[in-house]
């Protein structure tokens, strides 16, 4: 009872912090001016059906707005080298935002305006029925009683669609060290985007899976606990690095009223993934992870409830090797993969390729591209 009482002192002790500290952050930024409402947009997907659209409504400079990539364009140029304090800058001043609570916003699509709100910390999630898009890539309005807009990048998947990656982020397509504190906010808030490098062979890798030969296009999802503020650079990274565009579904960090955090990483990631499998019925899903968090833990249990819904689930190992938890990662994968689906441990993006043309999911010509990115 004390540990459970002093865990929930140590939770509301945190939101009352939070408060002040949003609180004193509004009043600088309402004292210095120059702010105005923005909409920043994140990427989108659905079916002809239906669309699920995003954005965060805060106050603002213009210049916080990021540019925008177009959406299935794989790179573009590096950005314009900054010193150590302009990316410090830059990057801690996307964790002081002031959000806009209950905003409303007007979503446009061919074939309707609709009207929603976001919510109290400006976050905006909403469905739209029947929207008027045909299977692809799609820019949808977002619009503020002001005036103000943005236009948030959506992809209609093909119905016809076989096949859906479900990738991490963090240890997994690039180097994050989100488990080791230090190493993580290092490379979050003083390294340049364009100097982030890329897992060996992870961007070969996945635009072979999701661009079948003579096949229908497949979606990617990117799921990550990073939050929701880091959504413009890691969009922007995955454009340098030519990685597949798609959909980043990020979270929101802060106390919650269970927990120093608003969502566990397992909540998180589960919820995200059962949700794409019913918002995406045709689709079977390749899972990539990582062995840094709870990645291997959270793919076995969706492919343990849904074995007809998951083609392969591939874990990269991350961070020190230690041999119990090499162990406990080898052991789930013997369990899953004893029950219908393979799911195996690797070291490189090139197992993964070699596995993924055994069992028909990319062509085996790719492997040559995967290897020569991988230098192995």
């Amino acid at each position: 009872m004390i540990r459970a009482h002093g865990k929930s002192l140590l939770v509301r002790t945190a939101i009352v912090v939070e408060g002040v500290v949003d609180g004193l952050v509004t009043l600088v930024v309402l004292l210095r001016g120059r702010r105005r409402p923005l909409v920043l947009p994140f990427v989108g997907h659905g079916s002809p059906q239906r669309i699920r659209v995003g954005a965060r409504v805060v106050l603002g400079r213009s210049e916080a707005v990021p540019d925008a990539i177009p959406a299935g364009e794989p790179a573009r140029p590096a950005a314009k080298r900054r010193s150590r304090r302009a990316v410090f800058l830059a990057s801690v001043s996307r964790f002081f935002t002031i959000e806009l609570p209950r905003a409303a916003v007007v979503v446009r699509t061919p074939a309707r305006a609709s009207e929603f709100r976001a919510d109290r910390d400006g976050y905006l999630d909403v469905v739209v029925d029947d929207p008027g898009f045909e299977p692809g890539w799609h820019d949808v309005e977002l619009a503020l009683d002001d005036g103000t807009s943005a236009t948030a990048p959506v992809l209609v998947v093909d119905p016809r669609a076989d096949v859906g990656l479900v990738s991490d982020v963090d240890d997994t397509i690039l180097e994050t060290g989100l488990t080791r504190g230090l190493a993580f906010l290092r490379a979050t808030l003083l390294t340049e985007t364009a100097d982030r490098a890329p897992l060996p062979g992870a961007a070969a890798l996945y635009r072979a899976l999701v661009a079948p030969r003579g096949g229908v296009g497949r979606p990617v999802f990117y799921v990550s606990t990073s939050p929701w503020n880091l959504h413009a650079s890691l969009l922007e990274f995955i454009a340098l690095r030519a990685f597949p565009l798609g959909p980043l579904l990020l979270t929101d960090w802060g106390p919650g009223h269970g927990s120093l955090f608003r969502i566990g990483a397992r909540e998180h990631k589960t919820g995200l993934i059962h949700r794409i499998l019913e918002e995406h019925p045709g689709l079977k899903l390749v899972l990539i992870g990582d062995t840094g968090q709870l990645d291997p833990e959270i793919y076995a249990a969706v492919a343990q409830a849904f074995p007809d819904r998951v083609r392969a689930v591939y874990v990269r190992r991350a961070g020190p090797w230690e041999a119990r938890r090499d162990a406990e990662v080898q052991a789930l994968a013997a369990r899953v993969t004893a029950q219908g689906v393979p799911m195996l441990v690797v070291e490189d993006s090139t197992a993964i390729a070699e596995h993924a043309a055994t069992i028909g999911l990319l062509e085996g010509g790719a492997i040559d591209a995967v290897r020569s990115e991988t230098g192995s």
